[in-house]
């Protein structure tokens, strides 16, 4: 049979086991063959004691070579004489290569000195606050710019004892302060929108009736000064100076700032032996010589957020120092009296880390404020000491003649690192903590709480401290820092990062290692601190759906004031709500208002304001004017008072009724919010029984508003009934406004 003619599948479907087992078995014997009987293999391997000795035989033959061995001539290295390259071992100089930020260029100078990092803030807090800061009225469009003064029928009435005629630093306005920063114009001063408004350049210069005062703010006949209007080079100490309270929002935020690690940094970059060489260490030569350790401000960048803390904006620089110049013009020294615990964590009273607070104001403080604490100073500067005064300014400051209530908060409180820092440093005077030998005073410098100049000529002055001994000064880890930020807005959210700068202590120095270390007058942190919190400005304007008269008899209503705003929103002719209106009372934050309805020009307030009960109906505006009571400062009577439209006493109470018109909804007028609809309250049905009865009951009200960026607005007069800042703001705005009315002191 040919092999063409041979079938396979046949074969292997009839015979396949048999080949498969036939070809394992080949296998099989084969793979034994080789590993048993093969030489050297499986039987005849040899026995492991034989095997053994080969081992050991070699191991030793190797050992001993290692021992007797020595190398012959054939080990020897080759001859390399005649074979070397020769080797260019000269310098290699960086400036012929692109090599500057691995290695510093060749130069003529010591190298003594490099550039310190500057740390940034470790950890920081924010609050945000409303206080009333006191200001002068000035007019800065005159030249030289007036300021308002108050006279009584006998003349300019004495503001302060002991004022001497000589010093008067409001010349500084008359002459120009062009290095104040953040000017705009020349002399250095802002110009602020509100802090000058007409209303307060246009007051009345020597006028007994004091019509337009009468008109805005009160009867004449109880005014105590007449306001004037004076040249700043005319002023003098012993006339009193107007006041004026200006409402402010402001964010208030505070870090830690790594102080000992930053005084340690720069003793090793600048070569020095000890913390008081840096402290002592100086640039700059003659009138221009500055400390070389100093602080030079914090750079401060915002972002705006979403309640989550989705940006909505890039982060864009804050004109920190701009913003506050304007109100650092129109309040002078001193400061905010602080918390004197803090003195141990501000070296150098702060200057550079810590913006002061603006000098709240308060009624209590009849006689012009921070004129004798900076006459004082200036003197002090001088080297001389005002008559009759304590040469420890800053207790002065510190240690008013009474604590009225504050509207500041105690932010550097939540600092851990700080109170930690206090802690260690509680049995220590503030004198006893390291801080710069020189002094340098400017002028309203926005982040130099110690700022002032000379009355007689506006060139800076540089003062050098005794020297320190050694063992009495204490270096404190941490030190405070702080920010002020002015421009924030209610209702929305921000976030914060910040560089803390400071003098390039190398700055023009011939000791300077590299030209590069001496050309900028400041060096900043590296990176950027964030603060983790998501800084909320409150809303400034609150709508409840509650009615206050359910909750009073017809008695409590009617022994309220009958000249009162409130009085009158109980007993006016639209005293109760029909089915298609609901009552609503109103809450908002005053920054100013006009004080009439023919006049134009606001006022400052910076107080609360309650509507009581405002009635609204379904597809009207929520917000609207309302008539209520709102204390204003009355800077000719010395005094806060309840304005009042109309001046006339009434004929059935024979009083004044007081109450001005405060606008209660949003600008522009398609802003506000519309009520949409609204159920509950006093409701009647028909009886269930059938017997034709009506049955009544009063239930929660719900009310339902379309806000003016288009959101649904649910509330509830059960939750607004109960809310507790309700109702706390409601109590504390009362209270005000029957002190105000009784004349009692108000703070």
């Amino acid at each position: 049979m040919s092999l063409k003619q041979f079938d396979y599948k046949r074969f292997l479907l009839e015979k396949g086991e048999r080949v498969g087992l036939g070809v394992a078995v080949t296998v099989m014997g084969l793979m034994l063959v080789f590993s048993l009987f093969m030489p050297s293999k499986g039987f005849f391997s040899g026995s492991p004691v034989t095997r053994a000795k080969e081992l050991t035989r070699d191991t030793e033959q190797l050992e001993n070579a290692l021992r007797a061995g020595q190398p012959s001539e054939g080990d020897l290295p080759d001859n390399r004489e005649g074979k070397l390259i020769a080797f260019d071992n000269s310098y290699l100089r960086s400036d012929h290569y692109a090599t500057q930020p691995w290695f510093e260029p060749i130069m003529k100078y010591n190298k003594a000195r490099r550039p310190p990092k500057i740390y940034n803030m470790e950890e920081a807090v924010a609050a945000v606050a409303a206080v009333p800061v006191d200001t002068y009225l000035f007019r800065f469009d005159r030249n030289p710019p007036t300021i308002a003064i108050l006279e009584s029928e006998y003349g300019s009435k004495t503001s302060s004892p002991g004022g001497t005629g000589a010093f008067n630093p409001f010349q500084l306005l008359a002459k120009g302060n062009k290095g104040t920063p953040g000017s705009s114009r020349e002399g250095g001063f802002v110009k602020s929108p509100f802090l000058q408004t007409p209303q307060m350049r246009q007051l009345p210069s020597n006028n007994p009736n004091l019509n337009r005062m009468r008109s805005l703010l009160g009867d004449a006949e109880n005014a105590e000064y007449y306001l004037r209007w004076i040249s700043v080079e005319d002023w003098r100490p012993q006339q009193r100076t107007a006041r004026q309270p200006v409402p402010l929002r402001m964010a208030i935020i505070a870090g830690s700032f790594p102080y000992k690690k930053q005084l340690q940094e720069h003793k090793t970059k600048l070569r020095l032996r000890s913390v008081d060489e840096v402290l002592g260490d100086t640039i700059g030569e003659g009138t221009d010589r500055k400390a070389a350790f100093d602080f030079l401000g914090v750079e401060v960048q915002r972002m705006e957020t979403d309640a989550d803390g989705k940006s909505l904006t890039d982060w864009e620089n804050l004109p920190l120092r701009e913003a506050y110049q304007v109100w650092l013009n129109n309040t002078y020294l001193p400061f905010e009296p602080e918390d004197s615990k803090y003195d141990l964590v501000k070296p150098n009273d702060g200057k550079g880390l810590v913006m002061p607070l603006l000098r709240e104001f308060h009624a209590g403080e009849s006689d012009t404020p921070g004129l004798p604490f900076l006459q004082g100073l200036m003197m002090q500067f001088r080297g001389g000491q005002v008559p009759g005064q304590s040469s420890n300014l800053r207790a002065q400051m510190d240690t008013p003649s009474y604590q009225p209530k504050t509207r500041y908060p105690d932010v550097a409180a939540d600092l851990p690192k700080i109170r930690e820092t206090l802690n260690q440093l509680k049995d220590l005077e503030p004198k006893q903590i390291a801080a710069p030998r020189f002094v340098q005073p400017e002028f309203l410098d926005p982040f130099n709480p110690t700022a002032a100049a000379s009355a007689s000529n506006t060139t800076s002055m540089t003062v050098m401290a005794s020297s320190s001994n050694n063992e009495q000064e204490v270096v404190p880890e941490y030190v405070l820092a702080r920010v002020v930020d002015v421009t924030i807005q209610p209702g929305k959210y921000y976030r914060y990062r910040f560089k803390v700068k400071m003098v390039n202590p190398n700055y023009q120095r011939s000791d300077a290692a590299s030209p590069a270390y001496k050309e900028k007058l400041s060096l900043e942190s590296a990176e950027w601190y964030e603060l983790q919190q998501i800084v909320k400005v409150p809303d400034e304007m609150f709508y409840y759906v509650v009615d206050e008269a359910q909750s009073m008899t017809r008695r409590e209503q009617n022994a309220l004031p009958r000249d009162s705003a409130q009085y009158r929103a109980y007993h006016s002719l639209n005293t109760y709500s029909s089915s298609d209106q609901v009552v609503f009372q109103f809450h908002r934050w005053v920054e100013s208002t006009l004080p009439n309805r023919q006049e134009t020009d606001p006022i400052a307030v910076g107080e609360w304001a309650v509507a009581e009960r405002v009635f609204v109906a379904r597809g009207e505006y929520v917000g609207r004017k309302v008539n209520v009571d709102l204390p204003i400062w009355q800077y000719v009577q010395n005094k806060f008072i309840l304005p009042a439209e109309n001046w006339r006493p009434s004929r059935r109470t024979g009083k004044v009724n007081t109450g001005i018109e405060v606008d209660f909804g949003q600008d522009p007028l398609e802003n506000n919010t519309i009520l949409v609809d609204f159920e509950g309250g006093h409701v009647s049905a028909s009886s269930p029984l059938g017997d034709n009865k009506t049955v009544f009951d009063d239930c929660a009200i719900e009310v339902l508003m379309l806000s003016g960026d288009g959101k649904l607005l649910a509330r509830t007069s059960a939750k607004d009934t109960d809310d507790t800042d309700r109702i706390e703001r409601r109590a504390e705005v009362l209270k005000r406004i029957q002190q105000v009315r009784e004349g009692r002191g108000v703070e």
